[in-house]
């Protein structure tokens, strides 16, 4: 067996071991993805000393990219959720074009303006939503969750801050402004015309008496009473039963009687929370100002640097780092009045044990990137694909379609295969770009039973197996091939 045939084989078996733990031992993916580093190391001849170097210096490396800029978002996007601002831009975009485009209003906010939130906050936030506009329009509920489950995927893996996103970006070598750049108009195009297609099928595939759980009920979702509809519309009959019961008065875990106000505009407020101010609302344009100020200066940077004007100052506030920083100050000053010190506290400190979790995920996944650049494993899958760089965009889609397919994280399917067709790209002069949005299509594939989000879906809007199959599985599986389509038509092009 020559060395070329052999290393293919530790590679393969390599990713054969990650998956087999994470599906059927059922260990934690940081843990299988550092046992697959370390075999790949081992079996590949780095040594036992040089491969555990490898691990440890490829986590910090990764760390050092990424680390605080995964941090900072997570605590923003947060805050931004604990102030309800996700739900004022849903609420103002839903009235200003119309019910009916609804669906596209979720997806094009849960995917482009809010990546930053974590895909499990954004999902209890919009969940409910969802449930409530198809409930108070007539909507069918197929649109509105597929377009749900489309725009947190684009969220998490093609648009930055979007923790995978991020961690396959720094494997790769690519600059925040310009994922950025390239990033949120791929989103867009993918999440309308994916939310298209599947609406279109749903007209002839959904079911309700097959795909609806007949158990749905207003406190089964959560919803929020009168959601959807037309401005200045008072709910009647059960719909003012159902406001009623959730502005009663709820218990707290130490017994005292708190009052809640359910406000689509404002999310869920513990009345008097924050003493000062907290029955003031901020305006929508002054409440985005932790969102929009990051963007802009890292935008205004990149662009800067491209036209050839190096600009000190704008460089400085433009680095990532400080960008999201300067972020998260003004969040933070624009959220006390509302949420008191306690509670942007409480906020921040819950921020960071998410994040806490991602990071170290994402740093195991620069262990096995290290490990990989140490082999000779580049070098082997660039002269494979030096005839037609086409094949690296459709291997990288392929390779973590099957991972997504097999072990269910659409995260540790996307950073895998970009980790492994990253020594491609220097060598053929490929975009890295082009090999991040192929991989983050491909893990959009197939999310079923073994992912976790698809019973979080299934419970949380109230559907059947079946019908959840049709709006989480479906929905991103038709995302998956039309970001396929469209990464090789950029191809052409970049």
């Amino acid at each position: 067996m020559t060395d070329t045939t052999l290393l293919l084989l530790n590679t393969a078996i390599t990713v054969a071991i990650v998956v087999g733990l994470i599906v059927f031992v059922k260990i934690n993916p940081v843990i299988s993805l550092v046992i697959g580093a370390l075999y790949l190391g081992i079996a590949a001849g780095l040594g036992y000393e040089g491969t555990t170097t490898a691990v440890v210096t490829g986590f910090g490396n990764l760390m050092a990219e990424v680390g605080l800029i995964i941090g900072f978002g997570v605590m923003l996007g947060t805050l931004l959720s604990a102030m309800g601002t996700l739900h004022r831009v849903v609420d103002g975009m839903l009235r200003l074009v119309g019910a009916k485009r609804s669906p596209y209003v979720i997806g094009l906010t849960s995917g482009i303006v809010f990546p930053a939130i974590y895909f499990d906050v954004a999902l209890v936030i919009l969940g409910p939503m969802a449930r409530s506009i198809a409930l108070r329009t007539g909507l069918s509920i197929a649109p509105l969750a597929g377009s749900l489950a489309i725009g947190l995927e684009v969220a998490l893996l093609m648009v930055p801050p979007g923790a995978a996103a991020l961690a396959i970006a720094a494997a790769l070598g690519i600059p925040l402004g310009t994922m950025l750049l390239w990033g949120i108009p791929f989103g867009i195009v993918v999440i309308v015309v994916s939310i298209l297609l599947h609406s279109l099928l749903m007209r002839f595939t959904w079911n309700d008496a097959k795909d609806d759980d007949p158990l749905t009920d207003p406190e089964h979702t959560g919803e929020i009473a009168g959601y959807g509809l037309p401005p200045g519309a008072e709910p009647s009959g059960e719909q003012a039963a159902i406001a009623h019961d959730q502005q009663a008065p709820q218990v707290d875990r130490g017994g005292a009687a708190t009052a809640v106000t359910e406000d689509p505009q404002r999310g869920t407020t513990p009345a008097g929370a924050g003493g000062e101010g907290s029955g003031r609302q901020l305006p929508l344009l002054v409440a985005l100002l932790p969102l929009l100020i990051p963007v802009l200066l890292i935008v205004a940077d990149t662009s800067s640097s491209a036209a050839g004007a190096e600009i000190g100052l704008l460089g400085f506030l433009g680095n990532p780092v400080v960008a999201l920083l300067i972020g998260l100050l003004v969040g933070t000053a624009l959220a006390v009045p509302s949420l008191g010190r306690t509670g942007v506290e409480e906020v921040i400190v819950r921020a960071a044990g998410t994040s806490g979790v991602i990071l170290l995920f994402t740093g195991v996944a620069g262990s096995l990137g290290q490990v990989i650049a140490e082999t000779n494993i580049g070098d082997l899958v660039a002269g494979l694909f030096s005839a037609n760089a086409a094949y690296p965009l459709v291997l990288a889609w392929l390779v973590a379609a099957l991972l997504r397919l097999a072990q269910g994280s659409g995260s540790v399917a996307a950073i895998t295969a970009a980790l492994l067709l990253a020594p491609v790209v220097g060598s053929l002069g490929l975009n890295p770009v082009l090999i991040w949005l192929a991989a983050a299509s491909g893990a959009a594939l197939g999310g079923h039973v073994t992912d976790n989000t698809f019973w979080i879906f299934k419970t949380l809007l109230g559907l059947s197996v079946r019908g959840t199959f049709q709006v989480y599985t479906v929905a991103q599986g038709l995302l998956s091939f039309v970001g396929l389509g469209a990464v090789l038509v950029l191809g052409i092009f970049a």
